[in-house]
């Protein structure tokens, strides 16, 4: 990921989690359903930010190991959860792993900072076990901004911070096939009443039901 990029995070970091931020709140649930994390498996958290579903795949059991290349967001992580084992790392370097080491890989809003899909999906799939899942979320790539209004501004525009690449939907499917992975479940996630409370009264009955989120859930097959 580029250098502006990194930059952006890390100035985002100390205010992350009390921002207004409606992608992850309209996702969360949705995506969490698609990694269904399981007590006792290994879960990598790619791009863990702050650790928003760190948290949440460690409450449910799992050995879960979170990675980002933001400091400052590693930073917030690790004082929330000083028990987790955190790593620096850049999606678009080789993952330090062994091969087969994770039976699961979440990596959440953070592909569309990504040039190489490709790349980032073969590493996905050298350190899942054969049968092991990968889900991502991304912005939905037909997603438009037009009315679309937050009651309260959040503080920070990512957009205006970082580098942002515009990937279509069958970019996202090729690179999984490229690495051997098998799309299981493809979810376009609509505006709903959950950032209701998040949106302008004026803005939320011409934006509701407008895919903001693709959710994608792949899979490693069995004896790869």
């Amino acid at each position: 990921m580029s250098e502006r990029t990194r930059k952006a995070y890390d100035q985002w970091a100390s205010t992350y989690d009390s921002s207004p931020n409606p992608q992850i709140v309209l996702e969360f649930p949705d995506v969490l359903g698609l990694l269904a994390p399981l007590a006792g498996e290994s879960i990598l958290d790619a791009a863990c930010g702050t650790g928003r579903y760190t948290a949440a795949i460690a409450e449910r059991g799992a050995a879960v190991i979170g990675l980002d290349f933001s400091a400052e967001m590693l930073a917030v992580a690790r004082r929330r959860m000083p028990a987790i084992e955190f790593h620096t790392a850049d999606l678009t370097k080789p993952l330090l792993f062994l091969s087969q080491d994770f039976d699961a890989i979440l990596c959440a809003q953070a592909l569309k900072h990504i040039a190489d899909l490709g790349f980032v999906m073969r590493e996905f799939a050298k350190v899942l076990r054969p049968g092991g899942r990968v889900v991502f979320s991304v912005t939905h790539p037909g997603m438009s901004w037009d009315d679309y209004e937050m009651l309260e501004h959040p503080g920070f525009l990512l957009n205006q911070h970082a580098d942002i690449i515009h990937h279509r939907i069958d970019d996202y499917i090729a690179a999984l096939e490229s690495a051997g992975l098998k799309v299981a479940r493809l979810m376009e996630i609509p505006i709903s009443d959950r950032i209701r409370n998040l949106l302008t009264e004026r803005s939320y009955p011409f934006v509701v039901g407008r895919k903001q989120i693709l959710a994608v859930r792949a899979e490693k097959p069995l004896g790869k």
